[in-house]
């Protein structure tokens, strides 16, 4: 297992995209499946609107890290699983819809806040620190919300000051650290997939 962090909008999910893309289309490396953090927020359909505004998403509490861990465990073991399918527009889990996840040799896991999960070490094989400039990270962050999650460029910008970046800093350090590999975001994304399976004796 592979597990991919860094800022949010430092490219971890292309990577780890990619990583999965190489792995199933060369039949010289071991076939990959793509786990996403992200499908794991807490589903907050019991808060008001407003309420779930209020949420800070950049902090671990936010994410179901329980059923994470379970999830891969049972991949682990060779089952699939159903991963929850999550709306950003609205804060909820789309209740009657989940991804089905078929396990493979490697198991490429990627999320903002893998970094801040004590877990995290013991549950992978390889820990990836992707780091990008911060100024970088927020700008494809505002391209990233605005399009597809429907905020405008200045609550971007707000949740950015407020809570993403303070949140980073609180664990980045240490997790770059203990990272096993620190790649860089601004690389071509190939380039970045040949040094993780370098990581990964492949």
């Amino acid at each position: 297992m592979v597990a991919i962090t860094g800022a949010s909008g430092s490219g971890k999910s292309t990577i780890a995209r990619a990583l999965m893309d190489r792995c199933n289309a060369n039949d010289a490396l071991a076939n990959a499946c793509l786990i996403s953090q992200d499908a794991y927020y807490r589903d907050l359909a019991h808060l008001s609107p407003s309420q779930r505004e209020a949420v800070d998403f950049d902090r671990p509490e936010a994410v179901e890290f329980e059923l994470l861990a379970t999830h891969i465990d049972e991949l682990r073991r060779g089952q699939a699983v159903q991963a929850p399918c999550y709306d950003f527009t609205c804060h909820i889990r789309k209740s009657e819809q989940t991804e089905t996840i078929q396990p493979a040799p490697l198991v490429v896991l990627d999320g903002l806040l893998l970094g801040a999960w004590r877990d995290v070490g013991s549950i992978s094989d390889v820990l990836v620190f992707v780091e990008t400039p911060l100024a970088v990270c927020l700008q494809r962050r505002i391209a990233r919300d605005c399009h597809d999650r429907g905020r405008s460029e200045s609550s971007v910008r707000d949740f950015w000051e407020t809570r993403a970046l303070p949140a980073f800093l609180d664990w980045s350090a240490d997790t770059r650290a203990r990272a096993d590999l620190v790649v860089q975001g601004t690389d071509a994304t190939d380039r970045v997939v040949r040094q993780i399976l370098g990581a990964l004796g492949d």
